[in-house]
């Protein structure tokens, strides 16, 4: 079984990578996400006729927002490590007027030259690679001198759901968190921008909270944490079933709480 929240690095290699898709496909259906979105193009202060890039495309929406933004006489390229993705990004916008490049590429290696772009942003990418400063300072390589670079991730180790069973929720959380390549990549972004020589840094702390069970699993995939922490013995089986009794009772009673702080993350290449 393969994780929704771990597995975007692998995405081509799965099973069933249709599934990954349909997570993006709900991320960007949820108002949250929709407004740390929009708050992510703005903070690219972008004009028509601008280049951008977009790290780690997906699905396509964010490339096709950015090209509308950017018009006829801009040029946006989404990469991304999935042909599956790729091809997914490419029959998304056989329909719209705008037209992004899409091509296969690895952010630890970007394929362009520097000082290309004049705006770069990643959405909830990096923590799927092992070096985020790496990449980050790949990401500036390419910027051009007075370009803004704009990243937004989660930090996992700020991820709370309750109610807690305090002898293994703990246990559970850390184990997602450390299964995740960067899961704690949120708290890594600042030094790494100030790493890469990026200036003007604005930290921007967003947290999404969900009291609904039913959405709960599907954005945080609670059915492959759970299964999986009991498949690699970080707690015994009936504790699982415990703690997720002890989920769908909040449920009912309307009383389950579980959230995620996210980093916007913007800063400027001098």
């Amino acid at each position: 079984m393969e994780s929704l929240a771990s597995g975007f690095a692998r995405v081509d290699k799965t099973r069933d990578a249709h599934l990954f898709v349909q997570y993006l496909d709900l991320i960007h259906s949820l108002p949250f996400f929709r407004e740390c979105k929009t708050r992510s193009y703005e903070r690219l202060h972008l004009s028509p006729g601008d280049s951008v890039l977009e790290i780690g495309c997906g699905n396509g929406v964010d490339a096709k927002n950015l090209a509308e933004i950017t018009g006829a006489t801009g040029d946006v390229v989404g990469i991304d490590i999935s042909i599956t993705m790729l091809n997914t990004a490419r029959k998304n916008i056989k329909t719209t007027s705008v037209s992004p490049e899409f091509m296969l590429c690895d952010g630890h290696h970007l394929a362009f030259p520097d000082d290309t772009f004049h705006a770069v942003r990643s959405d909830r990418v990096i923590q799927h690679t092992r070096d985020p400063f790496a990449v980050i300072k790949e990401i500036a390589r390419v910027t051009r001198p007075g370009g803004r670079v704009v990243v937004f991730e989660p930090d996992w180790g700020t991820f709370s759901l309750w109610p807690e069973d305090p002898e293994i929720s703990r246990k559970i959380l850390d184990f997602w968190c450390d299964s995740i390549p960067s899961g704690r990549v949120g708290r890594l972004l600042y030094g790494a921008y100030s790493d890469a020589g990026l200036v003007d840094i604005c930290v921007e702390p967003m947290t999404l909270t969900v009291t609904d069970l039913a959405i709960a699993r599907k954005i945080f995939d609670l059915d492959t944490m759970f299964f999986k922490a009991s498949q690699r013995g970080i707690v015994q089986k009936e504790m699982v079933e415990r703690w997720e009794k002890e989920l769908v009772r909040a449920d009912l009673q309307r009383q389950l709480f579980s959230s995620l702080t996210f980093f916007l993350m913007t800063g400027k290449k001098i």
